[in-house]
């Protein structure tokens, strides 16, 4: 169906055995970032580094170390989730966007994780669709669209998709980051990036991934 639509990422905090309900129906998507949590109805703990699709509302329930939760949001401008998590120790907005989706083939989330070993250089490149990222370690020095711009661990930040992006990672430090992205389905399974050099097709790429969600949504 499309339309105007909104991508956001909040950093939610839960103490030990305690229980939160995500209330109201969106694209919901719940990565670890550390400590664990068990979701209601299902049998099995996600722990640090592992996330979860849930486009119903959801109650999940803090491990005995509690848990920090990167929450990503997709909703239809006009049917925002009603209210913030109830139970929640904090919750603290990093990013909100407005995105437009008139894929006439309908859409895909994907949740990955970007990792680059020490001085990457990222070639110059745009995606698919839009996104919003968070830096997990490291550092990362990006070019978008010709203004540039330093992350550090838990900054995050939203890229459009047909915009130019290029950089470097840490000379120090790993880097990583997690992302969520809205992409036509037709890409399910399969890389978003688009290399804007056509020598930059053929040159190696240093960067690993890791896919957690890729599935298919209605909008």
């Amino acid at each position: 169906m499309g339309g105007t639509h909104t991508l956001r990422l909040y950093h939610d905090r839960i103490g030990q055995g305690e229980t939160v309900t995500y209330p109201g129906a969106c694209h919901r998507i719940l990565y670890c970032r550390f400590g664990g949590f068990s979701v209601s109805g299902q049998q099995t703990e996600l722990i640090c580094d592992g996330a979860i699709h849930c486009p119903d509302p959801v109650t999940v329930t803090g491990s005995m170390d509690g848990a920090v939760i990167w929450r990503f949001e997709l909703f239809r401008n006009g049917e925002e989730p009603a209210g913030q998590p109830i139970g929640a120790i904090s919750n603290e907005l990093k990013v909100e966007e407005e995105i437009t989706l008139e894929q006439p083939h309908g859409y895909l989330i994907r949740c990955d994780a970007v990792n680059f070993p020490l001085n990457c250089q990222i070639y110059n490149h745009k995606h698919a669709g839009p996104g919003i990222r968070c830096l997990h370690c490291g550092t990362l020095s990006l070019d978008m669209d010709g203004e540039r711009h330093v992350f550090g661990p838990n900054d995050a930040w939203f890229e459009p998709g047909p915009v130019s992006i290029s950089g470097s990672s840490s000379k120090e430090k790993m880097t990583g980051f997690i992302r969520v992205m809205v992409l036509p389905r037709t890409l399910l399974g399969k890389s978003s990036i688009a290399y804007m050099r056509e020598s930059d097709w053929e040159k190696p790429k240093r960067q690993t991934y890791k896919t957690y969600v890729d599935t298919f949504i209605e909008v």
